[in-house]
């Protein structure tokens, strides 16, 4: 995971879950889901040993390449709000505030429909 530089991580979704959102809360912020993260040549290169090899890169080519070329890992966010200065923390709730049904169905479409506790 360090190798992505994560700004946030949210647990106890299921495989690539964020993709769905259009809209989400964390604690007293909301954010739009602006887009998918495409990964740069940074995640192949280890941050202990700095050694370069072609992961994760070379899996994510596989299942997760965009048209454009990009392999995605992750979204960016935007917020709704940018002159509201609270601080989310990591104890702060997730919450789904608005779904995009184009991405949803192509969710669906790849993972099978989720289960009465997910999206």
């Amino acid at each position: 995971m360090r190798r992505f530089r994560p700004n946030i991580v949210v647990e106890g979704l299921r495989p690539w879950e964020e993709d769905t959102w259009k809209r989400i809360r964390i604690g007293q912020v909301d954010f739009f889901v602006w887009q998918r993260c495409g990964r740069c040549a940074m995640t192949t290169i280890d941050r202990d040993s700095l050694k370069r090899c072609g992961e994760p890169l070379s899996t994510l080519s596989t299942f997760r390449e965009r048209a454009n070329g990009q392999r995605n890992f992750g979204m960016h966010l935007v917020p709704v709000d940018p002159t509201v200065k609270v601080a989310i923390s990591a104890s702060d709730k997730v919450v789904v505030v608005q779904y995009d049904q184009d991405r949803r169905a192509e969710w669906i479409k790849l993972h099978g429909r989720p289960n009465e506790a997910s999206p």
